[in-house]
Parts: structure tokens; C-alpha cells; sequence
């Protein structure tokens, strides 16, 4: 499945990574209109201060997501299931949106070279390259207005800084009068900062691209640098007519848009019930983790406001916010409690004896209690609070979305030997999850005195544990092997230099490649595992053809990894195979009587081709005495140690079964009513695909690991359309359109002719056929997604694409 994510903020990195973890055999890419790979714009302060220091607010991204910088979306095709950028097309099987939102502005500064919003890297630039030598105006009064206040006064780049506020209060119109002139005296401190209340720009004076002078409701300001920072608005221009949006992209309780294909979080993202729209990253990330549950089908997740723990970035003094979700500060029963002492102040906003909102300037109070205090719906008093104003005894809270103390923290540290932000991550996920709390982090891992020598020595014992257990590991398969081939014995020495490559990409077109990664081994064991299996314990096989084509057959006597003659002589008893073996008539039910009596419970039975069920099974007569196909499978399958259906006809009855399918045929699963039966759907099945299946079987007494279709996740775990070399074409919207165009003869996309690529599930772009050397695509011709069953037949064999709505995934 290809998810698509469009947005490069914290929301669309946290989706991305979350989805790795949960469905890892997925391709996720993130397409961003920055320059710039992800960062957190939690931090953009830092940036003003130092504009080269992007690469220190950078986001982790995990290494397998595909990235897509400078592609900014202008549309989205549902139906075809994709979305465009003025230079590219993605497509996509899940979409989802989170784009963030743009910065409002009273005016139009497009082109205009001293004024700029506070929302980008470039914007950052802008700031620091601009407000130098001018008078700063800042308008707003919120978060964002204040932070960046905070950041210019210590810089001494500008010449003055006005912060202009529209109406008669900083943050929240619900501050205290006493936390108001706090704040405001501790940024007029700065002989350079003014505050004016109730004002604003009423018009300005402008020579070219520059504004010269400024006028406001209080007078001029000339020589000026203008930031807005008066809000912002969700980003979605180019979903407004394809999605059912209001403020933002309309979407249920499940974070799914009117297209159920396509899901929204953050703030772009409007719930249609209530219209709530997310602020604050915890909120985004809560939602995300809602849209990946509903998305991937894990669990029906459905979104839910909490208590939200918030607060500046600022230097200059520390303020917290812990707000309700049914906060409403118009509401005429709020009633604030006001407890101050210094510089500190603790405000209390009760409705009915609950606890609603509290608002901290330089407060030690423990947030994550508040909290709690919030979600528990209480009633309190004022003689509560009073007497439970002192700090937690784990000191400060540092990450509100991790509930970890400061405290909490350094004891981490001290007992992990944590040197770096890096470190911790193996012990707590403190800072990972908003980034807001991530300097301060880092501040404390570097005051916190751990030993190098102690570091290093724990450092070793975690890997000398880890390694162990994966050795312990390895020396499980080995021990399973020698019991199972007593005549030829593995040995386990040297194993500590193999794990390294434990988690190795595994290679299956060489079978002995595919073993030796089965087990886990570094590739330098290959010799061992070749020289092991050359004296395995033959297992018995009996191979059934039943409505068939002898594809499946043809292609296993063509292997050549290993040759057939040898995997016939050397690892295997293929007792009885129609095509093969030298017997015949009487002879050949003689040998198939002999192995159902003698190996009954040990042999592994291989059946090629549909199940004709039709008129009882007359449709297919084999023998000499004339038994149906299905008796015959039913018969040498009941004491079979295992079944394998070679083919898509036996996978579902492939071609055989397509429509109008006269003859009742179906698979093997199906005809014998179990849900064991081992599936190797393809046509032909590539022999690679078999081989590989079979001699792990043999070697271990298991099949590999099977997805929920009962096919070898190793073979059968790939999209065709993601590994294909005609890939980049697709992304690029470069088809064919006709056999022998242009685009045929530069090798562009098959879509267009009928290709089924994204479609089907197989490794054939991978291992390819013929020795490895090509398949139908590479060779010129359109995937048609015979490993999907009879649907192929029936959908996708034709030289066009489909109609929306006419496959499945």
C-alpha cells in the first residue's frame, strides 16, 4: 500500500514514522513544499537568531520514507487517486493531509521587501535579514507575537521593536490585570520595546516595494519592518473544490475526509461535528494516531479532545497554560482565584467549583496535577489550591505530552549514562513528541554529570545483551536444523561477527541466498548452507496436476538455482509428478499407492491447477479408472504433512475459473475446505517462489512467514508497482499511450496500455524469470497481475486501464 502524506511539519513527520513502525511493508512518502527536509517549527525562534542552524531543528525522519521537497500541491484527483504539484504527480492508495496552515496577514506583502510573516525558514531569513538598523513592528498579541518579541530583544540588530495589539491584553483574554503588567513590564525593561494597546495599522506610505512609514491609531513609525503574527488560517486551497471543507477539511470523528480514501489531521483538518480545529501539536499528533488506526484497519479509533498543557517559549520568564476542553472563557460563572507572591503568579480560573483554566507566570506548580486535577472534575476550593502550590517532589514538569519531570529526568540520565537528546530516546520519549520541550532537554543532558567511562560500560553491556539475545536466536534455528538432518551437523562458531547483518535485506534470487537469510546468518555462511543441505533428509513429494496448462511445471523444471536434476537427485524425492516421472499407466498409481502407504504423514503435497467441482467433478477424469480431480486431491491430501497450491489456478481457480467458469472450478483451499493450504498464486509461479518455499520446509519443518492470504510474506510481500523500473515514469505522469509511441520506445509507464502493476502483490520485479535476466514489463509488455487469482482473468487481462471503482487492492 502506497500512503501518500502531503505536509512537511511535525504532524507529517510523526504520521510517517508511526506508520513505519505499524506497517512496515508499506511505502510512505511525504511531499513538502520546503526547500528544507522537515523541521520543527516549534523552534523557529532559533532560526531568527541564526538562520544556518536549520540542520539543529531538523526532525528525525525514519530512513525508509521517501521524500519529496519543493513540491507544492496545487490539486487532488480522487478518482484517479492522485494528487499534483506544479511539476509532478503522486499516486497514492491512502491519502493523507496534513498541510498545516498559512499565516493571515491585514494586508497584502507579496513583493513587498519589508514585511513578512512568521510561519517558514524562509520567513526566518527574511526576519534576520530585515529588522536589521529598522524599527520592528510586530502585529498581535498572541503566542506566536510574543515568542518572537522575546527572540528580537536579544538580538541587537533592531533598532526599535513595537508590539501593536488590536484590543487590551497579551495571550488570553482571560489574563489577570497583575499577569498583564508582569509580562509587559518585563518586556518594556527593554529600552527599545513598546506595547501599545488598542492599536493598529490604519495605512501606510509605500516607494516601490519598500514601506516607508507606518500609521497607526497613536501615531507614525518610519523606517520600519513589519511581522504579522495575528493568526493563521488552514491551509487547503487546492482541496476546496475536490473535498467538502468548511474552515478547514471536513472530517468525521476518525480523521476520514468525504472521501474515504483520504484522511485530514491538524490544522488543516475541521471536525464536522462540533468544528473543532487543532492548535497545539499534541493535538495533531492525538489525531494522527487516530487516522493511522482507522487507515491501516488496526482498531476504530475516534478522536477525543484532552486537557491541554501549554505554555511560551520565552526566556525572559516562564508561563504555563492547562486549559479544559470545555473552557469558555465568555462563560459569566468563571470566577478567578489569584495567588501571587514576587514576580510569581498563579491564576485560577473555577466555574462551579471546578477547576477550568490555570494561567502560571514564573510558577512552580506541578502542571501534570492540574491536569489530572481537571480530568477528574472535582470540586476544590481556595484553601486547596493555596496549600497545593508547591512543585512536584520530581522538581518541574519538562515534557507535558510525556508526563516527565525534570527530576525524572537527571535519573534517567544518571542510571543510563545518557550523553545526547540521541541516547535518550532508547529510555524515554521525552521531547519526541512536540519538540517543544527538546532544547530544554538537551540542557539538562548536559548538566547532568554522567562518567564517560561508565557510559561506555553500560553502552557495551546493552549491546553484549542485545547481541546475545539475537545469537540465542540463531542457535535455535541451527539446534532445529541438526535435529531434523542428524547426518549432517551445522555448526555454531564465529556467530557473533554474523549478527550484524541479523536484520539483513534478504536476497531470494539465489535459493541458497533465501536460506542463509532465512536462518538469520551473514551471507559468509552461504558455503556452510549450501555444503548443509546437500544431505538433507529427502522428504517425499507428490505433484498433482489437475486443470492446468503444465505452466507451473514447465517453470519448476527450468529452475536453476539449484538445477532440477540436481534438487530432484540431491534434496528432494519427487516420487510422483505426471510430467516427470518415467513411470506410467499402472506403474505410475503403483508409485503414488506405494508413497500415500509407506510416507503417509511425511510427504508434502504439490498441486498445480483449478478443482473442477462442476457435475460432481466429471469435468476432470483421472487415471484409469476414471477418478475425478477432486476425489484425487481429496484422497492424497488427507494424510499429507503439508499442501502447497503452485499457480494461481490452484490458488482460486485462476483462469480456469474465470467467468463464465462452466466447469465450477476453484482452488485447492476451497475444494478441500481448509484454511492451511500453503499459496504460491502466479502464472506461471516464478520457480524461485517454489524452491525457496519448499527447501525451507525441508530444512526446518516450517513454511516461512505467510501474510493473511497464506503466501510467503518473503515472496509475496512486495506491490509490483513499487519495485518496478518503470516506476519513475509513472511519478512523472510519462505513459505509453500506444504500442510503438514515442513513450514505448523510451521505456515509459505501461499504465496507460493496461499495466495491473499497482494492482498485485508479487516479487517478480525482484527475482524476475529466466535466470534472473528479465519479466513482462522489463520485456515490454504490461503486468496483468496473474498472481491475484482468477480476478486477472476476469479484470485485469486487457490492454487498458480500469475504470475507478473496478479493482481491489
Amino acid at each position: 500500500m502506497r500512503i501518500v502524506i502531503v505536509g512537511g511539519g511535525i504532524a507529517a513527520v510523526y504520521i510517517a514514522n508511526t506508520l513505519m513502525e505499524s506497517a512496515p511493508e508499506s511505502e510512505i512518502l511525504i511531499v513538502s513544499d520546503e526547500k528544507h527536509p522537515p523541521y520543527d517549527r516549534i523552534h523557529l525562534c532559533k532560526l531568527v537568531e541564526d538562520c544556518t542552524c536549520v540542520d539543529s531543528i531538523e526532525l528525525e525522519l525514519h530512513p525508509k520514507v521517501k521524500l519529496e521537497l519543493d513540491q507544492k500541491i496545487i490539486s487532488i484527483d480522487p478518482a484517479q487517486k492522485r494528487v499534483f504539484s506544479e511539476h509532478a504527480a503522486f499516486h497514492y492508495d491512502k491519502l493523507i493531509i496534513a498541510t498545516g496552515s498559512v499565516p493571515k496577514t491585514l494586508f497584502d506583502i507579496s513583493g513587498i521587501q519589508n514585511a513578512a510573516t512568521f510561519r517558514s525558514q524562509k520567513d526566518c531569513e527574511a526576519i534576520a535579514k530585515g529588522m536589521v538598523g529598522k524599527n520592528v513592528i510586530i502585529v498581535g498579541a498572541g503566542p506566536i507575537a510574543l515568542e518572537l518579541l522575546d527572540t528580537l530583544m536579544r538580538s541587537d540588530a533592531p533598532q526599535s521593536i513595537t508590539l501593536l495589539v488590536r484590543k487590551n491584553y497579551l495571550y488570553s483574554e482571560v489574563i489577570s490585570r497583575e499577569g498583564l503588567e508582569l509580562i509587559r513590564g518585563i518586556f518594556e525593561a527593554d529600552s527599545r520595546v513598546r506595547i501599545r494597546f488598542g492599536d493598529q495599522i490604519v495605512d501606510k506610505e509605500v516607494e516601490g516595494n519598500v514601506i516607508t512609514k507606518v500609521l497607526t491609531k497613536q501615531g507614525e513609525i518610519d523606517n520600519p519592518f513589519i511581522i504579522f503574527g495575528v493568526g493563521i488560517d488552514p491551509n487547503i486551497p487546492y482541496a476546496r473544490d475536490l473535498l467538502e471543507c468548511d474552515k478547514g477539511i471536513l472530517v468525521n470523528e476518525r480523521m476520514r475526509t468525504s472521501d474515504e480514501n483520504i484522511y485530514c489531521v491538524g490544522e488543516a483538518a475541521q471536525l464536522r461535528e462540533g468544528g473543532f480545529i487543532a492548535g497545539r501539536v499534541k493535538e495533531c499528533t492525538i489525531q494522527a494516531d487516530v487516522a493511522i488506526a482507522n487507515l491501516l484497519g488496526t482498531e476504530s479509533k475516534i478522536f477525543k479532545e484532552e486537557v491541554s498543557i501549554d505554555g511560551l517559549k520565552v526566556g525572559s520568564f516562564l508561563f504555563a497554560d492547562v486549559t479544559a476542553t470545555d473552557f469558555n472563557p465568555k462563560d459569566s460563572e468563571n470566577e478567578t482565584i489569584l495567588i501571587t507572591h514576587g514576580d510569581r503568579i498563579d491564576q485560577y480560573i473555577v466555574n462551579n467549583d471546578r477547576l477550568k483554566r490555570f494561567i502560571g507566570i514564573n510558577t512552580n506548580i506541578d502542571l501534570l496535577a492540574l491536569k489530572r486535577l481537571i480530568e477528574t472534575d472535582a470540586p476544590i476550593d481556595a484553601a486547596y489550591l493555596y496549600s497545593n502550590r508547591l512543585m512536584s517532589e520530581y522538581g518541574k514538569l519538562v515534557c507535558s505530552c510525556e508526563g516527565v519531570h525534570e527530576l525524572e529526568l537527571v535519573d534517567i540520565i544518571r542510571e543510563n549514562a545518557v550523553m545526547s537528546f540521541a541516547e535518550l530516546k532508547e529510555h524515554s520519549k521525552a521531547g519526541r513528541t512536540c519538540g517543544r520541550c527538546k532544547q530544554d532537554i538537551c540542557a539538562i543532558i548536559s548538566a547532568t554529570p554522567v562518567d564517560p567511562a561508565e557510559a561506555a560500560r553500560l553502552k557495551q553491556e546493552r549491546l553484549d545483551a542485545a547481541t546475545a539475545a539475537e545469537l540465542e536466536k540463531v542457535r535455535a534455528r541451527i539446534e532445529k536444523y541438526n535435529r531434523l538432518h542428524p547426518k549432517n551437523q551445522l555448526s555454531a562458531d564465529n556467530f557473533h561477527e554474523a549478527l550484524e547483518s541479523f536484520e539483513m535485506s534478504r536476497e531470494f534470487n539465489r535459493w541458497v541466498s533465501m536460506i542463509t537469510a532465512s536462518m538469520h546468518l551473514h551471507p559468509k555462511f552461504e558455503g556452510v548452507v549450501e555444503e548443509g543441505v546437500t544431505q538433507l533428509n529427502k522428504i517425499p513429494i507428490i505433484w498433482l496436476e489437475l486443470s492446468d496448462c503444465t505452466g507451473n511445471s514447465e517453470a519448476f523444471i527450468k529452475t536453476s538455482h539449484p538445477k532440477v536434476d540436481d534438487l530432484i537427485l540431491k534434496y528432494i524425492s519427487l516420487d510422483y509428478h505426471e510430467l516427470l516421472m518415467a513411470a506410467s499407466g499402472d506403474q505410475s498409481e503403483s508409485a503414488l499407492e506405494s508413497i500415500l502407504h509407506n510416507d503417509s504423514g511425511k510427504y508434502v503435497l504439490i498441486v498445480e491447477g483449478a478443482v473442477p467441482l462442476g457435475m460432481d467433478g466429471k469435468f476432470l477424469r483421472i487415471g484409469p479408472k476414471g477418478e475425478t480431480g477432486v476425489d484425487l486431491l481429496r484422497r492424497v491430501a488427507k494424510n499429507a504433512a503439508a499442501v502447497i497450491a503452485v499457480g494461481s489456478c490452484a490458488y482460486d481457480g485462476g483462469v480456469v475459473a474465470a467467468a463464465p467458469n462452466p466447469t465450477g472450478a476453484v482452488g485447492v483451499a476451497e475444494a478441500l475446505d481448509r484454511s492451511d493450504i500453503i499459496n504460491l498464486p502466479g502464472c506461471p509461479t516464478n520457480p524461485i517462489n517454489i524452491v525457496g518455499t519448499l527447501l525451507q520446509y525441508i530444512m526446518f519443518d516450517e513454511f516461512p512467514k505467510l501474510d493473511s492470504k497464506n503466501r510467503p510474506e518473503w515472496a509475496y510481500g512486495f506491490r509490483v508497482h513499487d519495485n518496478c523500473e518503470r516506476r519513475g515514469h509513472y511519478d512523472a505522469d510519462e505513459f505509453v499511450r500506444e504500442w510503438g509511441d514515442e513513450g514505448a520506445k523510451k521505456g515509459w509507464c505501461l499504465f496507460e496500455m493496461g499495466c495491473k502493476g499497482p494492482y498485485a502483490d508479487l516479487n517478480c520485479s525482484l527475482v524476475k524469470f529466466n535466470e534472473g535476466t528479465s519479466w513482462p514489463v522489463q520485456a515490454g509488455h504490461g503486468c496483468f497481475a496473474c498472481g491475484q487469482g482468477k480476478i486477472a482473468f476476469d479484470q485485469y487481462a486487457n490492454n487498458r486501464k480500469l475504470p475507478e471503482g473496478e479493482h481491489e487492492h
